[in-house]
């Protein structure tokens, strides 16, 4: 009888331990972070590099001045028609390609959600280059023999001061337009060649044009402060023209003067390139922690001391539970613990009552000699009611024996 009260103890002192530990307040939640900002790319300085290349057709026109001189035995005539010896103009087209890169850097207004105004320039080094040479003949009477024409073209560095206006469908993408000033350094030249008197002439400029462009691109801002943009650019740089005169002395006169030629080409070009930019504005602030709900208030803590049947002493296990709800009390702020005692079904609700309150007293007895105050404890007794098993009436529940100790 004995080991089956102590296993019973036992069994009451650990159930009256889960309820404690399960009424602890679980710890408050990590507090919830703001999504982080979106850096605005389409707003403030920056500067990158690019790579591209230029394609061209551009075209030529050498247009002579004066006539050629024959040999002695012939007549020289620079009257012009079919009989005469003034040289025919030469024209085509110089079929023309090469890479070309550099920096690029400017300044964006972002003024409305889904509009931006920027102001950019750049300047690339290389570009166009291409060579043309062809050979002809026999040349029209009452010239003999053949002519060679060389041609030549090509561009040093190209710069540009532009405007964009662009459209920005979501907060990553930017679909612009441009147009603006243009200006290369052009070299240029071209050399003839006659088998007729052995003639030959050359001419060339090396200058800085100035002109127009105007294109459009697509801007990708792929993360914080960094876009990747593809970009295609028509470029109008004029003209270049130059004289070629004669390189060999011969029998000039003054009614047979050496002819020269004026050689005319066109500076366009189509330029296709991609640049990746960096954007100088404020890098966005860490996000900020959005402040959490306050926490709900703890429940309470609850405390059980189980009884034998019929009995009003504290056994040694409840003692134990009596100790760990005064040490709790004692770590806490002072608040007014409530000391409530219960029987089981079994017996008169009389006297179940008067069992109760002992209960409940020898309980508080116990808890003022571990220093909790008296007056901090409101002791009251609940005899055979809210029972914490159901039972039908006469039945012993060990469960249903207890005082509750509950700690606000």
């Amino acid at each position: 009888m004995r080991f089956w009260r102590s296993g019973a103890s036992l069994a009451l002192l650990l159930a009256s331990m889960a309820p404690a530990v399960a009424q602890m307040s679980p710890a408050p939640p990590p507090p919830m972070m703001a999504p982080p900002m979106m850096f605005d790319s389409w707003q403030g300085l920056y500067a990158g590099a690019n790579l591209g290349v230029g394609i061209d057709s551009s075209s030529f026109n050498l247009s002579p001045t004066g006539c050629f001189l024959l040999p002695a035995a012939a007549a020289n005539r620079c009257g012009g028609g079919a009989a005469s010896n003034a040289p025919r103009t030469f024209s085509g087209s110089l079929h023309q390609a090469g890479f070309l890169g550099g920096i690029q850097g400017g300044y964006n207004w972002h003024f409305s959600p889904s509009w931006m105004l920027g102001l950019e320039t750049d300047f690339d080094g290389g570009g166009l280059s291409g060579t043309y040479s062809t050979q002809v003949t026999p040349l029209a009477a009452p010239l003999t023999g053949t002519n060679q024409r060389n041609i030549s073209h090509d561009e040093s560095y190209l710069g540009t001061v532009r405007g964009r206006l662009g459209f920005i469908p979501s907060p990553a993408w930017l679909l612009y337009g441009t147009g603006g000033f243009a200006y290369g350094k052009i070299n240029a030249g071209s050399s003839l060649s006659f088998s007729t008197g052995g003639d030959s002439y050359a001419g060339g400029s090396s200058n800085v044009k100035t002109g127009w462009t105007a294109g459009g691109g697509l801007e990708y801002a792929f993360a914080p402060q960094w876009s990747l943009s593809g970009e295609y650019l028509y470029v109008h740089l004029g003209s270049s023209t130059f004289t070629d005169v004669g390189l060999n002395a011969a029998a000039t006169t003054a009614t047979n003067p050496q002819p020269t030629f004026r050689t005319s080409m066109s500076n366009n070009e189509n330029v296709l390139r991609v640049a990746l930019n960096y954007h100088f504005g404020a890098p966005p602030p860490p996000p900020a922690p959005i402040a959490a709900p306050a926490p709900p208030p703890a429940a309470p803590k609850v405390f059980i001391v189980f009884f034998d049947w019929d009995r009003d002493t504290i056994t040694p296990e409840g003692q134990q539970i009596i100790q760990q709800a005064s040490d709790a009390y004692k770590a806490g702020a002072p608040v007014q613990i409530q000391i409530t005692g219960y029987t089981d079904r079994s017996g008169s609700a009389g006297y179940n009552q008067r069992l109760s309150e002992r209960r409940a007293n020898n309980v508080a007895r116990a808890m003022a000699a571990l220093g909790v105050p008296k007056e901090q404890m409101v002791v009251s007794g609940r005899g055979e009611n809210d029972n914490r098993v159901p039972t039908a009436d006469g039945v012993r529940e060990p469960q249903n024996r207890r005082v509750e100790i509950v700690s606000p």
